[in-house]
């Protein structure tokens, strides 16, 4: 996924206060949304592996590496301005590529089909 759709962590801290809907997925809970004022081209996305999904940074190195890969094949579906945050849950860590880009496929159709909070 290309460095300008990465989230910051300005854009995180902002994204949690922001009353963002959420779509539940197998693998990934999505919270999308977008910000007042954001550039009309703007799509950022990241991603949140907590310890308790995957105890293990490996584990967790390898869910966000996974997303990343099947993300970044999803971008071109999202209609800008957008903000998606994935929170991964235990599912993930044993799940192969194949289901995580699945998921994901799934989930940014959802959002297509849903209008954004402002």
């Amino acid at each position: 996924m290309p460095r300008k759709n990465s989230l910051t962590h300005a854009d995180f801290v902002r994204a949690e206060k922001a009353k963002f809907k959420r779509e539940r997925g197998a693998l990934f809970i999505l919270s999308f949304g977008s910000f007042a004022g954001q550039k009309t081209a703007e799509i950022k996305a990241g991603c949140v592996v907590s310890k308790k999904t995957a105890a293990l940074a490996v584990a967790r190195n390898r869910i966000k590496r996974r997303w990343r890969a099947a993300m970044k094949q999803c971008l071109s579906a999202v209609s800008a301005p957008a903000i998606l945050v994935f929170y991964a849950m235990r599912l993930a860590n044993t799940a192969s590529y194949a289901e995580i880009k699945n998921d994901v496929e799934q989930l940014v159709a959802r959002t297509i089909a849903k209008p954004r909070a402002l």
